[in-house]
């Protein structure tokens, strides 16, 4: 039985895939300290796992988005951790994404976490 025939609650798989993005994220940062004999093996094994992930996504019909240097703006599907850090200022903007927002049909699953910052 492969992905695709199995039910599995949307929330759920939309959860799971925001993990392993996480983990992936995780991955690149340790890239830049592996040594340098590991590097390319360790970088081919991230592209590999990211391209499974975006596979059972797209499976899925879902997707994840970052967004890292958007405007920060009331429609955006996530919210800020340092929200309240910005209240007169005209304009933020997404400094890092903690986590992505999942989506399914033009349809929020799971909203995004990020880290504002106010443009210069």
């Amino acid at each position: 039985m492969t992905v695709s025939e199995m039910t599995v609650p949307e929330t759920a798989l939309a959860r799971l895939a925001v993990e392993y993005w996480k983990l992936l994220r995780l991955v690149e940062r340790a890239i830049e300290t592996a040594p340098d004999s590991a590097r390319e093996r360790i970088s081919s094994q991230a592209r590999y796992l990211a391209g499974q992930l975006e596979t059972v996504l797209d499976e899925q019909e879902m997707s994840m988005q970052a967004f890292d240097g958007w405007p920060f703006e009331v429609n955006l599907p996530a919210s800020a951790i340092n929200g309240d850090d910005f209240g007169n200022a005209e304009t933020v903007v997404v400094e890092r994404t903690l986590e992505p927002a999942v989506i399914r049909d033009m349809r929020v699953i799971l909203s995004g976490k990020v880290v504002l910052t106010a443009e210069a």
